[in-house]
């Protein structure tokens, strides 16, 4: 059975106590002390993603994804987007989205459980909006992390229970300081009193990974981070992502960039460094590759995950044919070695675990500065991280 903890419960969880009340929901199917994470990348459901469920029909959006989302445990996604029929754009933002609260059905009929709404799309219209957001989030059942009426609620983690198992989830965006007119310095991080998202800064996340870590049997990391398009993570994802699995975390999930990049094993823990667009309308070549990572976590063993590709189309993502997305895979896991982790390219599937190793040398001379050794040139590196002829260019 999967319990989610009750906001009272929440707040203890997250903040030093042990137990709570909670509330139960449908049983899982899978054994007992061990359960299934469906992760997937960003969804809004706003701009050219509404003009298709206009044409096709409000199912269709997860239409393709459906089963296997919903076979998992627990199904968790970034919400890229403002749930409300209030607020105002925020000047000088450019690039709006908001979604009506009855699509929120959407998602629970899918069997999203639990997203992030640490991004840089949640307070397009505002700190009402926001609220109005984690409302309807909360009406239709659906958990979240990484925003709320003030700093400490936007730190909070989430515990979800299944299989007497407690997964603490946790979300933060590097976007929380940030304004977008100098006529309007409004940002979007939570402050004492003020709605916002929770600042990616590395003391917040140490902290929280170590808090949630005395109740949570595994911990989720989500962060809104990196380059939008580029195939590979920064040197600040890097750190921040091995800064969080030294703290506590098992599995670290990025979003942002807007395309796949590679997936890292690193002591006893797993970071896909971004999962991609999920529900989204854009079109340029490498926006439209997606995937579902389903992590195994199971006591006394480090986490597996088994990636399945996907392709979006009119902003419909559903799995590969087994020829494109073996394709797909193999070029992630040529990337994935660049960060010193073996991915297994069988059936259309990637397979991949930690052997609980430190940072590979190939890295550390990939990024002398991030672990104060090496000799790599940078020239080198960027010829490293490009030689997969279908990155010569950025989408």
């Amino acid at each position: 059975m999967i319990s989610v903890l009750s906001a009272a419960t929440l707040t203890l969880a997250a903040f030093g106590a042990s137990s709570g009340e909670s509330v139960g929901l449908p049983p899982s199917g899978h054994g007992p002390a061990a359960l299934v994470l469906a992760a997937a990348g960003d969804a809004m459901l706003d701009r050219g993603v509404a003009s298709s469920l206009a044409r096709m029909g409000e199912g269709w959006a997860f239409s393709g994804s459906a089963n296997d989302l919903s076979s998992a445990d627990i199904a968790f996604l970034n919400l890229e987007t403002s749930v409300s029929a209030r607020g105002a754009r925020l000047a000088g933002k450019g690039i709006w989205f908001r979604t009506s609260p009855e699509r929120l059905g959407l998602l629970a009929d899918t069997g999203i459980d639990i997203v992030s709404v640490a991004n840089n799309h949640i307070m397009d219209y505002g700190e009402e909006a926001l609220l109005d957001t984690l409302s309807h989030l909360d009406e239709h059942g659906i958990s979240y992390v990484g925003a709320g009426p003030g700093l400490k609620e936007a730190r909070m983690g989430r515990i979800l229970e299944v299989n007497g198992l407690k997964v603490g989830f946790l979300a933060y965006s590097d976007f929380h300081d940030i304004f977008w007119s100098v006529f309007e310095r409004k940002t979007f991080g939570a402050g004492e009193g003020k709605p916002g998202i929770a600042p990616a800064l590395p003391y917040y996340m140490e902290e929280d990974i170590k808090r949630l870590k005395r109740t949570a049997d595994f911990v989720i990391v989500s962060v809104h981070w990196g380059v939008e398009y580029s195939p590979m993570p920064d040197g600040a994802q890097i750190a921040r992502a091995h800064a969080a699995i030294d703290a506590g975390a098992d599995v670290v999930l990025g979003h942002h960039p807007h395309v796949l990049q590679p997936f890292e094993a690193y002591e006893g823990g797993l970071v896909f460094y971004s999962l991609g667009n999920f529900v989204f309308d854009q079109r340029k070549p490498r926006t439209v590759e997606s995937m579902v990572a389903m992590i195994s976590l199971a006591k006394g063993r480090r986490p597996e995950a088994e990636v399945i590709p996907y392709v979006i189309s009119d902003s419909r993502p559903a799995p590969m044919a087994v020829r494109d997305g073996t394709a797909l895979l193999e070029d992630l896991a040529k990337r994935s070695r660049l960060l010193g982790t073996r991915v297994e390219v069988q059936g259309g599937r990637a397979y991949f675990t930690t052997d609980g190793s430190k940072a590979s040398s190939l890295l550390r001379r990939m990024y002398p500065d991030l672990f104060g050794t090496g000799t790599l040139a940078s020239e080198e590196a960027e010829g490293l991280i490009w030689a997969s002829p279908r990155w010569s260019s950025v989408p």
